[in-house]
């Protein structure tokens, strides 16, 4: 996976500690998505499956699925240390240190080729530069096993298009209710470091790669989820 962004300025040690008080509110249907995330493995996925979690910032996703199957494994995959740090902390307290191994890192330096039963990608495609993303999802197709499948949640659009400055707008008034005055500094931050690509050249990158049944299965404001199938 290229390495995307210096993660110790953008995720750094206060932000890490401040993250998952931050990240729901600026992140609508938060929570929910990750209850739909759960019901898209729950029914692709068997007992003992081992599932990389890309970009795994502070564990949320895993804690979230080892709750869900207590004989599911993980390999966390994150460039940040001060967020495996606090991922870290998060899974020893939960208890599940036997069952999820970090790499701090990405894809790219990371020995542990697979083959996985699954994959996630939840909220980190969107800073990875457009004419990047292909190789990130080839990075993590060539780990997984055939009919495995990969599940994504991020910002998506055109910058061009009409529909994406609407949504894009709609975001901006969430800011509003849930950051308030820190809602201006957070868009403007946003809205200069999010790399976007449209739904379609999403589709392709990833059909590109070995990916086919590239589903939508959740829509919100700027926001999509997808399940694609490794072919």
């Amino acid at each position: 996976m290229p390495s995307v962004i210096n993660p110790n300025v953008q995720f750094d040690g206060e932000m890490s500690v401040r993250y998952d008080c931050f990240v729901p509110k600026l992140i609508p249907d938060y929570v929910h998505l990750h209850e739909l995330l759960v019901a898209q493995l729950g029914i692709a996925l068997g007992k003992g499956s081992r599932i990389l979690v890309v970009g795994a910032g502070t564990c949320t996703e895993v804690l979230t699925l080892a709750d869900f199957d207590p004989t599911w494994t993980f390999v966390a995959v994150e460039p940040s240390a001060p967020m495996v740090s606090v991922a870290r902390e998060r899974i020893e307290a939960a208890g599940l240190s036997d069952r999820v191994s970090f790499h701090v890192g990405t894809l790219g330096t990371l020995k542990d080729q697979g083959p996985f039963d699954a994959a996630t990608a939840i909220l980190m495609m969107h800073f990875v530069p457009v004419d990047q993303k292909a190789a990130v999802f080839e990075d993590i197709a060539k780990r997984l096993k055939t009919n495995a499948p990969l599940v994504m949640v991020h910002p998506i659009g055109d910058p061009e298009s009409d529909e994406h400055a609407l949504a894009m707008q709609a975001w901006r008034n969430h800011m509003n209710e849930t950051l308030k005055e820190k809602a201006d500094t957070v868009y403007a931050n946003v809205s200069e470091t999010l790399h976007f690509m449209s739904d379609n050249a999403q589709t392709d990158a990833l059909s590109g790669v070995g990916f086919d049944q590239v589903v939508r299965f959740h829509t919100r404001m700027v926001f999509g989820a997808w399940v694609a199938t490794k072919g």
